[in-house]
């Protein structure tokens, strides 16, 4: 009930502020006019003593009082039109006013507000929280529980060594390397820690890898041959150096190595997939054999399978050209009878690029996301062939959508923002809070 009394009060307050103006006499205090007509009376008074002392004929003032007279006449409308009150001009916006404000503000609150919510004391309020990343906020929690075990045991490396990663997390770089390198100071012969600090190490120079990186991964690979971090961050070196093709070779050998889940493998493949182009060499050469092959399905074995491909570099290149086109519009004819198999429009579309027909490559892989939108590969291969089809928004798009379905502590989640923002500076126009 006190709430009403509030809200009437309030509306009461209102409603005087906004008629009294329009409604009170808005008096004009003299002016040139009255001054005027006061000086024409006294001019009246002294002609008619001019008039009795005989100093002006009756002709003479006759004629003078006619002109003060008009004179005072004329002062004394301007006198009466300044001074009267406006009170009239604004009575009806007055009045539409005052109904307006209670008419439509008590509606509005009684379809908006919540006038029959109970009261409550603000200490029994409980805040609320934003919406938090549930990955983000896991992150955070470890981040802040080794932070607690590192200030509990400052000479444990696995100490140091987790929560160098669990700040890789959330961002802090030059945290990362400070225990990452404390880590790798209590144990400078641990593969694993040397391998996190040369890529935290990188990322502090903002992806380039250094010499301190550098001696890091081979002194990791020294002690884990197979180190999957250490070989693409080395390939990745020899790449920014100048020395793509080596780079090429060092990639495509590790992405045979990777297992069919790996979460790395996307940015390997990213990796070849850009440098094979920039090369000028075909991208399914460096690919592992399981990516040229066709998926199994309803369609298995009826598109051109890595085989088919090798052995047709045996033609002409007009035969080899016909043979390949001839068996990729077979299975997009097939895959036109089934539509949902999804396998299927992804070989197509690896097809497609195979033959360098981008555009085509990006509908059917347009095809594939409709089946599964939340497929990382998919997406990163739709992503890459709608920009180079220089379909900027499409490729944005779907690199948008992949970055938020990888770990944000990845490699492949600082390859899609790079990409990103690529794609931003040539004339994208998604939001990247997407």
């Amino acid at each position: 009930m006190m709430l009403w009394f509030v809200l009437v009060a309030l509306t009461g307050i209102t409603l005087i502020w906004i008629g009294w103006p329009l409604l009170r006499p808005k008096s004009v205090p003299d002016g040139r006019d009255a001054y005027d007509a006061a000086v024409y009376l006294d001019q009246l008074e002294e002609l008619e003593k001019d008039l009795a002392r005989g100093l002006v004929d009756a002709s003479q003032a006759e004629a003078a009082r006619t002109e003060i007279e008009r004179r005072l006449l004329a002062a004394s409308r301007g006198t009466d039109a300044a001074t009267a009150p406006r009170v009239r001009r604004h009575l009806t916006m007055a009045i539409l006013l005052l109904l307006a404000v209670p008419l439509v503000s008590l509606p509005l609150y009684m379809n908006q507000g919540s006038p029959d919510l109970p009261n409550m004391p603000f200490a029994e309020r409980t805040p609320v929280a934003p919406e938090v990343n549930g990955m983000v906020a896991q992150a955070r929690a470890r981040l802040e529980e080794a932070e607690r075990r590192a200030n509990a045991a400052p000479d444990d490396p696995d100490v140091w060594f987790d929560l160098g990663r669990f700040q890789l997390v959330s961002r802090d770089i030059n945290g990362a390397v400070e225990a990452l390198g404390r880590a790798r100071g209590l144990a400078p012969d641990r593969a694993d820690i040397a391998s996190a600090y040369g890529e935290a190490v990188t990322r502090q120079a903002d992806g380039a890898v250094t010499a301190e990186a550098r001696q890091a991964f081979n002194f990791a690979l020294a002690g884990n041959p197979s180190d999957p971090r250490s070989r693409y961050f080395l390939a990745l070196a020899e790449y920014q150096e100048g020395r793509e093709e080596n780079a090429l070779r060092a990639w495509s050998a590790l992405a045979s190595t990777a297992p069919p889940d790996a979460p790395w493998y996307p940015a390997v493949e990213a990796r070849i997939l850009e440098t094979a182009s920039d090369l000028g060499e075909d991208p399914a050469k460096w690919l592992p054999r399981r990516n040229a092959e066709v998926a199994a399905g309803p369609f298995a074995g009826r598109g051109p399978t890595g085989d088919d491909i090798a052995a047709a570099q045996e033609m002409s290149p007009e035969d080899r050209h016909n043979m390949i086109r001839g068996m990729v519009e077979n299975l997009a004819a097939r895959l036109e009878d089934k539509p949902d198999d999804v396998e299927g429009w992804r070989q197509l579309a690896r097809s497609r690029t195979v033959l360098g027909d981008h555009t085509a490559a990006a509908s059917a892989y347009d095809r594939a996301l409709a089946l599964q939108p939340d497929d990382r590969e998919t997406l990163l291969r739709g992503a890459l062939a709608s920009a180079e089809a220089e379909d900027n928004e499409t490729a944005l798009a779907r690199f948008i959508r992949l970055r938020k379905l990888v770990p944000p502590d990845s490699e492949v989640h600082r390859m899609v923002s790079e990409a990103i923002d690529r794609l931003q500076a040539v004339g994208g126009t998604n939001d990247t809070s997407q």
